[in-house]
């Protein structure tokens, strides 16, 4: 079973990024960016986990001047072991560039499985369903859309038996692939699929810290080329109450 997983893991990680993402040498731009983000876990023991989050967002190596601030309230809802249902309200204030500014609503519902969640290891399969709806400067482009990500994931304490236990240096990696039925949305960044690896580290039963580095294509439209390369460090705290 484990190492079954192990090979469908792999062949899955290289799959999404790989063979999807065509990029054309000659329209591929790239971009360096920054997330700074805080979030704070409230458990009422009784298998509700509620949380609030606050992130930054931004381009640091481009003249377009990208930066999104992000505020999200949820909940997460152990159903049975290793099955979770969640589900989270976010809303969006962002500039595209100098002259295009973007205000979005998006209510997100998820399930989230482990499919190995034993000693050190955990395999987990998160898919989300986004609604989209989204507010531009110019007003005759605002819109919905339905957007679904599908996530494939991995976490290996490095330091402890458990990714849970206080000073748990933990090992993260996942790929997450962006689908968009509706070729309407003309936005940077909508359609995507990347690549994850980072470090998290457990310093206490109330905090915790993480840092990510995202490999990210993207293309503003489906239907195009993936023409724009991300690579994006993510900076993480949370507290947990």
């Amino acid at each position: 079973m484990f190492r079954s997983s192990v090979i469908w893991f792999g062949f899955y990680f290289l799959t999404c990024f790989f063979v999807p993402t065509k990029v054309e040498a000659q329209d591929s731009r790239g971009s360096g960016q920054l997330w700074l983000a805080g979030e704070v876990k409230y458990n009422t023991k009784s298998n509700f986990v509620i949380r609030g989050k606050l992130e930054y967002q931004t381009e640091y190596d481009s003249d377009d001047q990208w930066n999104s601030w992000i505020i999200g309230f949820g909940a997460d809802y152990l159903l049975i072991p290793n099955l979770e249902l969640n589900g989270v309200l976010q809303g969006f204030s962002t500039n595209e560039n100098d002259t295009l500014s973007k205000r979005e609503l998006r209510p997100v519902l998820g399930i989230k499985f482990d499919f190995i969640n034993k000693g050190r290891f955990i395999f987990y399969n998160h898919l989300k369903f986004e609604w989209r709806q989204i507010y531009l400067s110019t007003a005759e482009l605002n819109s919905g859309s339905l957007r679904v990500r599908e996530q494939l994931g991995m976490t290996m304490a490095l330091t402890q038996k458990n990714p849970s236990m206080n000073k748990s240096l933990n090992l993260l990696i996942w790929t997450e692939a962006f689908f968009v039925k509706e070729d309407k949305e003309k936005e940077r960044f909508s359609n995507r699929v990347r690549l994850v690896c980072g470090l998290s580290y457990r310093l206490s039963d109330q905090w915790k810290i993480a840092m990510t580095y995202y490999r990210q294509r993207s293309r503003n439209q489906i239907g195009e080329s993936f023409e724009s390369q991300e690579n994006i460090l993510r900076l993480k705290a949370t507290c947990y109450l």
